[in-house]
């Protein structure tokens, strides 16, 4: 590999970033171990968030492409998982307490963290309650010389709610209907102190669980609209507290499935009519303009006969049909209905039945 250009300004621009860059808190007047001048050390990753699993908080972040001075990035070993901890019932501090290693992730041989591609990922269970948990992330070279420091993230820490209990699921058309018994207590068995508020997750087939609500609730109840029928979708719900700026989640509820049905019937149809001929009874009707309906069925009752039955062999696609044979001199009743291509094969109610003398 060709050995980088040194640059006349080089040093000095190096010395620059340092100061300003460092570790992300070079305001507070923090130093950390100088970059070697030739080294073209990692920039500062991408896309570094935290977020609560369960009883954990869990870092992410994206490999980085450029090195400090911002040219694609050559080479990377691995990163330093840097955290600290102060108790919840001081305010926020502005310049942390000094940072200390938490994880090496090493990208090719991982002993701890786990990498998804360009995704870099860590679980932190070693938590107390109480505090809050800053941390910051730093790239190195295979000469273990650290690039530039990502920002620094907060997360509060503090006892779970309890998980929510006695979730119910019952389907509709184009809707799921959900109740659970609500939470006033931590997982410890104490009162919750303030509010506690639900997230409903919903998964389909071969699909992930997703945030179904995306308003928290202050109820335990919720009616989801955002789903198809004849889909089976399976739920569980949990508990949310509020930890000053951040929201801890209880463990996930046990699962309950529900497959919304299409239940709705077509509308009846209209403008039956009715005309003799040597070939039978000729009917006609207004076709439905519902978007669901697959076909229509003819009933008929003869003047002698008590009750309507079914004479068109099979679901017709036409607005047509010709009903034969016939005695002449007979008088029958027509009605038609529409069938919607749900499974139920939902049934409209009769239209208006006709008479005809034949």
């Amino acid at each position: 590999m060709r050995p980088p250009i040194k640059h006349p300004l080089r040093h000095l621009a190096i010395s620059l970033l340092v100061i300003l860059v460092g570790t992300g808190i070079a305001a507070c007047g923090k130093k950390m171990p100088p970059i070697p001048p030739d080294s073209l050390v990692p920039g500062a990753v991408q896309d570094f968030s935290v977020r609560q699993q369960g009883r954990s908080l869990v870092l992410q972040w994206l490999i980085p492409k450029v090195n400090i001075e911002g040219q694609p990035l050559s080479e990377i070993q691995g990163f330093r998982l840097l955290r600290v901890h102060e108790p919840l019932d001081r305010p926020p501090s502005l310049c942390p307490p000094p940072l200390t290693q938490l994880a090496e992730i090493d990208l090719a041989y991982p002993q701890v963290g786990e990498v998804r591609g360009e995704t870099v990922i860590y679980q932190d269970t070693d938590l107390e309650f109480g505090n809050r948990y800053y941390y910051q992330v730093v790239g190195y070279d295979r000469q273990k010389n650290l690039g530039t420091a990502s920002s620094i993230l907060t997360h509060n820490w503090d006892t779970l709610p309890q998980t929510p209990t006695g979730l119910r699921a019952v389907a509709g058309d184009r809707l799921v209907t959900l109740d659970w018994e609500p939470v006033t207590r931590l997982a410890d068995g104490k009162p919750v102190p303030g509010a506690v508020n639900y997230r409903v997750y919903r998964q389909a087939l071969q699909e992930e669980f997703s945030l179904a609500n995306q308003v928290l609730l202050t109820a335990p109840h919720f009616q989801d609209i955002a789903v198809q029928n004849d889909v089976e979708y399976t739920y569980m719900v949990r508990a949310v507290r509020q930890v000053g700026e951040d929201y801890i989640e209880s463990l996930d509820s046990p699962e309950q499935r529900a497959r919304p049905q299409d239940l709705t019937a077509p509308a009846p149809l209209l403008n039956l009519v009715g005309v003799p001929n040597p070939q039978g009874v000729e009917l006609r009707w207004a076709a439905s303009a519902e978007p669901d309906v697959a076909g229509y069925r003819v009933y008929r009752r003869a003047v002698t006969e008590p009750e309507f039955r079914q004479v068109s062999p099979k679901l017709l696609t036409k607005a047509y049909f010709v009903d034969a044979p016939l005695e002449k001199g007979r008088t029958y009743y027509y009605y038609v209905t529409a069938v919607d291509n749900s499974p139920r094969a939902n049934e409209s109610p009769p239209s208006e039945a006709i008479e005809i003398l034949y």
